[in-house]
C-alpha cells in the first residue's frame, strides 16, 4: 500500500485504540486490516498528497481533503462523530464508517466494516450509502470505489499542481513522491 503524507496533523493523541474499542462496540466486529495499517503507519491528517482518486461517472476525480481524526465520539472532527452523524441523518447504513471528506464537507468517504461488503469503499456527494444484506443501494451521485481499502490508497494519485502546492506549503517534498509521480525539485 503506497504511503500518504499530511500538510497537517493533528496535535492531539491520535490513539487508535479509541476507534478499535469504539467499532468492536458500535458494530460487533474489528476493523479491515489494511484500514488499521493505513493508520498505523500514515496517521491522519489534512491536505493529503496523493490525495486524489479518479472519479467515475462524469467526475474527473475526487479529491481528499482530510482523513478524520481518531477521537472520541464528541470530537466532531472525529471517525466516531462524523460516522455517528451520518447514520443518524439516514445518509448511510449502520454498516459503515466515515473515515475523509472533501468537497467543503459534501464529498463523503466510506468503509463498509461488516457484511458482505466488508472492507469496500464508497464515495458519496449530499446523498447515500446504503449496504442491504448482500445488495449494495448506492443513490444519487454515490460510487462505489474499490473492494478494499489497499486498492483505494493505491488508486490514489496526485498531479504536478497538487504536488507543487504540497512543496511551496510544506517546504520540501518527500522522495517517495518525486519517484512515484515525478514532478518536484
Amino acid at each position: 500500500m503506497q504511503r500518504v503524507f499530511f500538510t497537517w496533523k493533528p496535535e492531539k493523541n491520535m490513539q487508535l485504540e479509541l476507534l478499535e474499542e469504539w467499532v468492536e462496540n458500535k458494530f460487533g466486529v474489528s476493523l479491515p486490516d489494511d484500514f488499521l495499517g493505513f493508520i498505523s503507519s500514515n496517521g491522519v491528517g489534512s491536505s493529503p498528497i496523493p490525495g486524489r482518486f479518479s472519479g467515475k461517472i462524469g467526475m474527473d476525480h475526487l479529491i481528499i481533503e482530510e482523513f478524520y481524526w481518531l477521537s472520541p465520539v464528541e470530537d466532531t472532527y472525529s471517525i466516531q462523530y462524523k460516522t455517528e452523524n451520518a447514520i443518524d441523518e439516514g445518509w448511510m447504513s449502520d454498516d459503515l464508517i466515515m473515515f475523509a471528506r472533501g468537497g467543503s464537507g459534501h464529498l463523503c468517504f466510506i468503509l463498509a466494516v461488516k457484511g458482505p461488503h466488508r472492507g469496500k469503499v464508497f464515495a458519496f456527494v449530499d446523498s447515500g450509502v446504503y449496504l442491504e444484506g448482500d445488495q449494495i443501494r448506492l443513490e444519487n451521485g454515490a460510487l462505489h470505489l474499490a473492494d478494499t481499502f489497499s486498492e483505494f490508497i493505491d488508486g490514489l494519485y496526485a498531479d504536478e499542481v497538487n504536488i507543487e502546492n504540497w512543496e511551496d506549503s510544506m517546504g520540501y517534498l518527500p522522495n517517495e513522491i518525486k519517484e512515484k509521480f515525478g514532478f518536484g525539485s
